[in-house]
Parts: C-alpha cells; sequence; structure tokens
C-alpha cells in the first residue's frame, strides 16, 4: 500500500512539478520586470533634477556675464562721450581761430597825410596856449574835413568830447589789450558806441574841437593813439608817417 503511495506521489510530482517550476519562474520573472519597471520610473522622474543641476551654471554663467556686459556698456557710453567732448573742443578751437584769422591787427593809416608831431614822453610846447605840455600819441597833418578811417578791426568803445585837449574823440578797442584814439575830429561822426567795425571803414573825418591844439603851425591834424594795456605807446610801431617839411 505504502509503494503504491509512493509511486503516485512521484507520478505526481514528476507531472506537476514541472507546472511548479514555470510557475515560479514566471513569478520570478514578473518580480524582476515590476522591478526593473519601477526603477524605469525612478529614473524617469530623475533627469529634471539633473537638468536643473545642469542648468544651473548656465545661469550662474548669465550672472557673471550681466555685469560683463553692464561694464562694456558704461566704457562704450565713456568714450562716446568722450569722443563727442573731443569733437566739441575741436570744434571750439575751430571757432577760435576762425575768430582771430577774422580779427585783423595789422594796422592801416587812419588818415592820408604826414607826420606834424612826433611822438614824445617829454613835453612840448603848445603854440595855442603858450605852454609846455605832456601829450600822447603824434598828430597827423591833414586837410579839414579828410576822412579818417579804423586803423584795424575792432569795436567802438567811446565816443565823446572834452572840448579842451582831444575835442571830438572815438576809442576802439581791437582786442589783446589794443585800443586806438582818433580826436580832433568833426562832431558828426559815422559810427557809434558799441558798433563792430572793420579795418579801413570809415568813422569820421577831421575837424576843429580840439580847442588846445586848434593854432599849432602844422595846422589842422589828427591826434591819434595807440594803447597797450590802457598805457600809451609810440604808433610808430604801427604806422609809417613821413615827417612834414
Amino acid at each position: 500500500m505504502d509503494k503504491k503511495l509512493q509511486d503516485k506521489s512521484s507520478n505526481f510530482f514528476k507531472k506537476e512539478g514541472f507546472y511548479v517550476i514555470l510557475f515560479i519562474c514566471l513569478c520570478i520573472v514578473a518580480t524582476v520586470a515590476v522591478i526593473t519597471a519601477k526603477n524605469g520610473k525612478t529614473l524617469k522622474t530623475k533627469p529634471p533634477v539633473v537638468e536643473n543641476k545642469v542648468n544651473t551654471p548656465k545661469k550662474l554663467a548669465q550672472n557673471i556675464d550681466e555685469p560683463k556686459l553692464d561694464m562694456e556698456n558704461a566704457l562704450q557710453v565713456k568714450k562716446d562721450k568722450e569722443k563727442e567732448s573731443n569733437k566739441s573742443t575741436t570744434s571750439n578751437s575751430k571757432n577760435i581761430t576762425t575768430v582771430s584769422k577774422t580779427t585783423d591787427t595789422k594796422f592801416i593809416k587812419p588818415v592820408d597825410g604826414v607826420l606834424g608831431r612826433s611822438y614824445t614822453e617829454d613835453t612840448i610846447y603848445c603854440e595855442t596856449l603858450g605852454t609846455w605840455r605832456t601829450k600822447s600819441g603824434i598828430d597827423i597833418k591833414a586837410q579839414l574835413g579828410t576822412k579818417v578811417v579804423a586803423s584795424a578791426d575792432g569795436v567802438v568803445e567811446k565816443i565823446d568830447n572834452d572840448n579842451t585837449e582831444l575835442g571830438k574823440y572815438i576809442v576802439i578797442n581791437h582786442q589783446n589789450g589794443i585800443k586806438t584814439i582818433y580826436s580832433n575830429l568833426d562832431e558828426n561822426v559815422s559810427v557809434k558806441k558799441d558798433q563792430k567795425i572793420t579795418k579801413g571803414q570809415q568813422i569820421g573825418k577831421i575837424g576843429k574841437t580840439a580847442g588846445n591844439y586848434s593854432n599849432e603851425k602844422y595846422g589842422d591834424h589828427l591826434h591819434f593813439e595807440v594803447l597797450k594795456d590802457n598805457a600809451g605807446i609810440d604808433p610808430t610801431k604801427y604806422i609809417k608817417y613821413e615827417a612834414s617839411r
């Protein structure tokens, strides 16, 4: 009896053992598949984290680059401003040069005539008053009514009449500290105060308004003075006249 039971059990395991083993194998495969699938999901969720880690240096690089760009822009703006400043400075220099060129300081004779009295720093004898006096500038002998012109470009600084030493006179400012004085003019002058005039432009005519010198031996004349920084200097440094005979 026992032997039959053993034979039946042996046959059962032989027949059914295959299926048991197969089932176990399937279970193992299924388990591996499940584990693999879970691992696969885990891997799929991790890349974004990795991507963030990769992107972080880029952001840092961008943050580092931005100040560099700002510095470059600032330097460019500074360079542009320096260029504009240089252009402005160059432009101003050109304008100054132009003004200097247009202001002609080379003198011409203020009136056609001859030298009646030379320049001196000593006292002179005044025939009209019969006394010795000091007198700046020179006297240029010319006929009454002769045209008087500006010796150089400038601006009329003053027009007045002292009725004694100078009579009717005009002061012209030529810049650079140089001024000229034209006196003993006719009352009717051709210019106005603050008027800009050019070299050779008529400013008046010879008159007889300087009472203290109205009867000098050389007769009617233009009294002409040159000032440098408001101090009288010899006008013959700028203009030349032949002496009267």
